[in-house]
């Protein structure tokens, strides 16, 4: 059985997907709350899918989206957020020797 390594601490919980294949964990790993879902699914390929799912899009109250290199850089209000109910990405871990707990 696939089992995901979860951390406790006194305010929060991380799950942790390391990709190694040694030690197998789930595919997916789900996040649901009231109002939608967050979802994480790694692929065949090692990259991993991102998904941020709501009910309907009245629920958002509010979004951004930050940027890497500048941080001041960021959409303060979605287009349509009211039609809005899934963002994807999608993401590989091109970092060398990237540790999850670092």
């Amino acid at each position: 059985m696939a089992k995901a390594r979860i951390v406790h601490s006194d305010d929060a919980v991380t799950i942790v997907f390391n990709g190694d294949r040694k030690f197998p964990e789930p595919s997916t790993g789900i996040i649901k709350f009231p109002g939608g879902h967050v979802e994480v699914t790694r692929c065949s390929d090692g990259t991993y899918w991102a998904h941020i799912a709501v009910v309907d899009g009245v629920n958002i109250v509010d979004s951004r989206i930050d940027h890497l290199t500048n941080p001041s850089w960021y959409i303060q209000d979605m287009p349509n957020a009211e039609s809005v109910n899934h963002v994807a990405i999608r993401i590989a871990n091109g970092v060398p020797h990237f540790d999850p707990d670092a």
